[in-house]
């Protein structure tokens, strides 16, 4: 059985959350618009979960759209915008996920304007450099991520908001899922109108999302059909995936301050060993992270043969990006942030969750030693 260091890509679903789930898999049926009992009871599980996502994030349930997951969120944030406000000028980071790229680019090909905010080498905006590019551009809409997926590196929502709502914009949008159960949450204090969130980056299922929206915002929706989520995400909704959601909310809701404290003493104990590993490289390391990401390098060791050995010792890493893992090129993350496309073929991801330990991670650190001592002298030598 493989140590799973990957939970930035999925994290593990909680027992508590699947004991929720079930009953609504297997001993309830119906739609959760019908006005029959199994219907009230659906719609029910699904009112009490839309509750305690708002809880997590500060706001009110009313609020809360469910999604089929981040993928769908950002997309709605993005395009149901852009429909209902016809905004032509668009600003985000060359670091968001490829659920926020790929809509954009689309949207470029038609003739939007896009604008990127740049990131340092320590994988994170500046604020004067913000400032200035939307001084400059004045975007009618702008998106910044909380949390990167790959680096870790926390990014200043908050400011740059400030300073695009000071400029005109109409929408600004926050993709929060890496935030969410592993640091302070807040919609308010972000100052944006649209977040979004996915809820088995910390312990929910696979499938579902949400898209937590300012009162009074209105989006053209992605999907036509019946008037589920206010309108704005047609279709019957999945119960049992959103009780899990609101679940999994609730408790990491509940335990976040020992959840972090946890995670960043299992982080510290893997870099403390790591940095003793000769010419090893941490992304991010200078900037403000997420408690249990490790984004790294060593400059001798390609990142998927490493991996691919790392995977044989029994423990399960990722070179970034789960929507890239099928596809060989430099992250575009260490891209952005001016990596040299060597070293950023050999980078490799540690993201950590409540079920690892601290002999898990000495574990690691002894097997990456050991396949790093498998290789001749004169290869780390040349790169040392």
């Amino acid at each position: 059985m493989s140590v799973y260091f990957d939970h930035n890509a999925s994290s593990t679903l909680l027992p508590e959350v699947l004991d929720t789930m079930l009953p609504l898999m297997s001993g309830t049926h119906g739609n959760a618009s019908s006005l029959h009992g199994s219907g009230r009871l659906l719609r029910s599980a699904i009112e009490t979960a839309r509750g305690q996502v708002a809880a997590l994030v500060g706001v009110s349930p009313a609020q809360v759209v469910f999604t089929g997951g981040g993928t769908e969120a950002n997309n709605l944030a993005l395009k149901g915008s852009v429909d209902a406000c016809s905004a032509p000028r668009l600003m985000s980071s060359p670091i968001e996920h490829a659920s926020l790229l790929e809509p954009l680019r689309q949207l470029k090909d038609q003739g939007a304007g896009v604008e990127w905010l740049p990131v340092g080498g320590d994988g994170c905006v500046d604020v004067q450099v913000a400032a200035e590019r939307i001084a400059a551009h004045r975007p009618q809409w702008l998106s910044l991520q909380r949390a990167n997926n790959e680096t870790g590196v926390l990014q200043p929502v908050a400011e740059v908001a400030a300073l695009a709502r000071e400029h005109g914009a109409e929408r600004l949008h926050c993709d929060a899922t890496q935030m969410a159960g592993k640091g302070p949450l807040s919609f308010d204090a972000l100052g944006v109108d649209l977040m979004t969130l996915s809820a088995h980056k910390f312990g929910g299922p696979q499938g579902v999302g949400a898209l937590i929206l300012r009162p009074g915002v209105c989006l053209q929706p992605l999907l036509a059909g019946g008037p589920q989520e206010q309108g704005m995400r047609a279709g019957t909704e999945n119960a049992a995936l959103i009780a899990g959601f609101g679940k999994a909310a609730e408790m990491v809701a509940k335990e976040l301050p020992e959840r972090e404290a946890f995670l960043l003493e299992l982080r510290t104990r893997f870099e403390r060993r790591l940095k003793e590993i000769e010419g090893v490289v941490i992304f991010g390391a200078a900037a403000e992270r997420l408690p249990n990401t490790s984004f790294f390098a060593i400059p001798y060791y390609h990142g998927e043969t490493l991996l691919m050995e790392l995977d044989k010792a029994g423990f399960a890493l990722a070179s970034g990006s789960a929507c890239h893992s099928e596809v060989t090129r430099p992250s575009h993350v260490l891209t952005a942030m001016g990596v040299d496309e060597d070293l950023a073929l050999n980078a490799v991801r540690v993201s950590l969750g409540m079920e690892n330990s601290l002999q898990q991670v000495d574990r690691l650190i002894d097997a990456l030693q050991q396949l790093i001592n498998r290789l001749p002298a004169a290869m780390r030598q040349h790169h040392g």
